[in-house]
């Protein structure tokens, strides 16, 4: 037999999920709070990563760019220098001056030129003035055909010691320079 422990009346703690704490409401008060809490702890985890926002998606797309500048502008301090805010206001540049293009009746501008694109253009245009002939670089004649490429060599000769510089052409390139700035008659 296991000997009884004596509980005075006065001094026992009321249970917290006691159906009769509050008249009953105890429950119900305790299921409404633990359902504010998870609701408010489902919305404060983080947003799932947004798409990269570039200038000319905030351009074709003007409720972000305005929702983006407002809140840049709300609170320029923690924001002003987010890719977001950055990119939102090289958008409102491009807009205003597609709208000015647009009132003066100008034609709306090409689209800007990437570096592969770019590369890939000056490729082409180097294969087209290559067609058919096979000067040696070797030649001046190489590189007065070539004006963009003998400027880019003689800024590489000036790096060179005058070993290099016999290796990569640079008396021809210098000499197709001085050719091209003879003066004509």
């Amino acid at each position: 037999m296991t000997p009884r422990r004596y509980v005075a009346p006065w001094c026992r703690a009321p249970r917290l999920l006691d159906p009769d704490l509050l008249g009953g409401l105890g429950l119900l008060l305790w299921t409404l709070a633990f359902l504010a809490l998870s609701a408010a702890l489902g919305v404060a985890q983080p947003l799932p990563p947004q798409e990269r926002r570039t200038v000319s998606w905030y351009a074709a797309n003007p409720w972000a760019l305005d929702a983006v500048t407002r809140a840049c502008r709300d609170d320029p301090g923690r924001l002003r220098g987010t890719s977001d805010c950055i990119n939102a206001d090289q958008a409102r540049i491009v807009v205003a001056e597609r709208e000015a293009r647009a009132r003066a009746g100008m034609r709306p501008e090409a689209p800007a030129a990437t570096p592969d694109s770019e590369r890939a253009r000056q490729a082409e245009a180097e294969a087209r003035r290559n067609r058919g002939d096979l000067t040696s670089p070797t030649s001046p004649r190489y590189w007065v055909a070539r004006p963009m490429e003998r400027a880019q060599q003689l800024a590489h000769c000036g790096r060179l010691t005058p070993q290099q510089q016999a290796r990569f052409y640079c008396d021809a390139a210098r000499a197709a320079e001085a050719e091209a700035r003879r003066p004509r008659s």
